[in-house]
């Protein structure tokens, strides 16, 4: 836990500010990817969690991402769907990194659910 008060001067991210404009934040693609969320309650706590995560560890492992997760509670049981989507949000991450120094590249548009009924970009 960090107090308000220790923050100062320092920049806060909320997980609205994690997309740059029209380009999601690998996570936030990943995540659509997988399908993640189904109520929706626990998404921003676990995408900002998974976000800090990759900062500090672009590659985590399994016992990693469990490790950093344990305090997110998510009451649908999507805890597999929630990994997947880590670990996708890695290659997404990673692979942007060298060319642009910034993860934030999927633009919007491409997102692509797996929810046939669901047009692609509808998302978003």
């Amino acid at each position: 836990m960090l107090r308000i008060a220790d923050v100062g001067d320092k920049a806060v991210v909320t997980i609205e500010g994690l997309a740059r404009g029209a380009e999601l934040h690998p996570l936030q693609q990943a995540w659509i990817e997988e399908d993640v969320a189904q109520c929706g309650y626990c998404q921003a706590g676990q995408i900002m969690t998974a976000a800090a995560l990759l900062k500090q560890n672009p590659s985590p492992t399994d016992k990693d991402i469990d490790q950093a997760m344990a305090g997110n509670y998510c009451r649908c049981g999507t805890y597999i769907r929630i990994r997947t989507a880590i670990h996708k949000g890695a290659q997404y991450y990673n692979a942007a990194l060298p060319s642009t120094g910034n993860p934030a590249v999927v633009k919007k548009g491409t997102v692509k659910s797996r929810n046939p009924a669901e047009k692609a970009g509808s998302l978003v």
